[in-house]
């Protein structure tokens, strides 16, 4: 995603809607500018995504970041306690005794997960060296 300037001209809200207030301190301290940032400057919280599966079945949440392209799980697992987030996944066995995959299809369709509750949203429906599996996340109550 590229890095998008902020422009603030003589003080004025930005065009996009972003506020400024500065502060010079009184002399007593540093110069300060406060940003208020507009809806599409403001961070997105995580959450729910609308889920369209490819031809296969498979399907990642598109706010995943990337983490290198690497298998180390470390640093999902980080970034998914940072948004505090709970984790249940399971594989597609646990839910159909017979499918395509099993016989070597390289596919999940047909398999449809269901949320372990209301409060549950999908993170993915992704292949791994144990076959198809399903992962939901929630927030975790303080």
């Amino acid at each position: 995603m590229p890095i998008e300037k902020i422009s603030f001209v003589n003080g004025e809200p930005a065009k996009c809607g972003c506020l400024m207030k500065f502060s010079s301190g009184g002399g007593e301290y540093s110069d300060v500018v406060y940003v208020t940032p507009c809806a599409a400057h403001s961070p997105k919280p995580f959450g729910p995504a609308e889920v369209k599966r490819d031809e296969n079945g498979w399907w990642n949440h598109p706010g995943i970041p990337d983490f290198g392209g690497g298998e180390d799980p470390a640093s999902y697992k980080a970034w998914v306690a940072q948004l505090g987030l709970e984790l249940k996944t399971w594989d597609m066995d646990a839910d159909l005794a017979s499918h395509p995959y099993f016989d070597g299809g390289c596919h999940c369709n047909g398999w449809e997960p269901q949320s372990p509750g209301p409060e549950w949203f999908l993170m993915g429906i992704f292949d791994t060296e144990d076959g198809p599996h399903v992962q939901w996340a929630r927030r975790v109550t303080p």
